[in-house]
């Protein structure tokens, strides 16, 4: 499915969703992986819900499987009806919700297709105040494949350490425990680039602002970006698609504030070496409407049987 991929006008690499989905009706056996950080409830400042309803809009053009989303600001108002109206929309259901015990109210969500997953089992709270976010966890079984657990989360935005905190959470998942092998895939925004990903220019952003993202060094200066988390989880047994198909990184976020324009990936959906050989596609949606919709792009994952 490779061959989907093509360049936007600003050169970076992109897929035809209307092409995605076709190839993915000739292959239904494919579970479709989804994740997408909607920022503040796709609802802006003054109000206006324009962008959650082209949200929407897009992922039923997906076809997934299962979606989880990150920053469901506002969703939680009157017995959570945006989650519920974006749930029928799709022909999906979703599962109790995350909540994220910080006053933002980034809540965290996953929803499921009723026709192609079943659901064994589901925490909506994982690691009990061990995430910022929270961390959920699912079990499924999507279009008769093999069991997957599916954890989603949107790790801390303060900082390296705090992510290095909630990897290691995260790092008995990524092989055999007890002689059984493990099938997991890590969904969500981890606030962190990839392992091999080319270093971003991050001076370009005010200090206030780098820390969020690099570490500090002896002499008391920002250095490169922390990786401490995203390495953590590697090393554990995670696998990064792009890495695992030998495709170039594609930026997920980095082209919505200015304070903060510098192109860089956030946004995953990791498996663990017992899926490795069965990743069909990995897909960041880059396009002059997914810019428009969030801070942060929604990224596909295909997997075949």
């Amino acid at each position: 499915m490779n061959e989907l991929v093509i360049s936007d006008p600003a050169g970076w690499q992109v897929t035809d969703g209307r092409a995605l989905a076709a190839a993915r009706r000739q292959g239904v056996d494919h579970a479709r992986l989804v994740t997408y950080n909607i920022l503040t409830g796709g609802i802006d400042s003054d109000g206006g819900e324009w962008r959650r309803q082209q949200q929407i809009g897009f992922l039923a053009s997906l076809d997934a499987d299962v979606i989880a989303l990150q920053e469901l600001r506002g969703w939680d108002e009157g017995g959570w009806w945006r989650l519920w109206a974006a749930a029928n929309a799709l022909g999906m259901v979703p599962l109790p919700p995350v909540l994220s015990r910080h006053r933002r109210g980034n809540h965290l969500a996953l929803l499921y297709r009723p026709t192609t997953v079943r659901v064994d089992d589901y925490e909506s709270d994982a690691a009990p105040g061990a995430f910022y976010h929270g961390l959920g966890r699912a079990r499924l079984s999507i279009r008769d494949q093999p069991l997957l657990t599916v954890l989603f989360t949107h790790l801390s935005f303060l900082g390296g350490a705090e992510r290095y905190a909630e990897a290691q959470w995260l790092t008995g998942y990524g092989g055999t425990y007890e002689g059984e092998p493990q099938r997991v895939v890590l969904a969500g925004d981890l606030n962190t680039i990839g392992v091999h990903d080319p270093e971003p220019g991050w001076r370009r952003i005010p200090a206030n602002l780098r820390s969020r993202h690099c570490y500090l060094t002896a002499g008391g200066e920002f250095g490169d970006t922390d990786r401490r988390a995203i390495q953590l989880l590697t090393t554990a047994g995670f696998h990064d698609p792009v890495d695992v198909l030998g495709q170039p990184p594609h930026r997920t976020a980095g082209d919505w504030s200015p304070e903060e324009a510098v192109d860089h990936r956030s946004d995953f959906i990791l498996t663990t070496w017992h899926l490795v050989d069965h990743i069909a596609a990995a897909t960041v949606h880059d396009t002059e409407m997914t810019r428009a919709l969030s801070d942060h792009l929604p990224v596909v994952l295909d997997i075949a049987p």
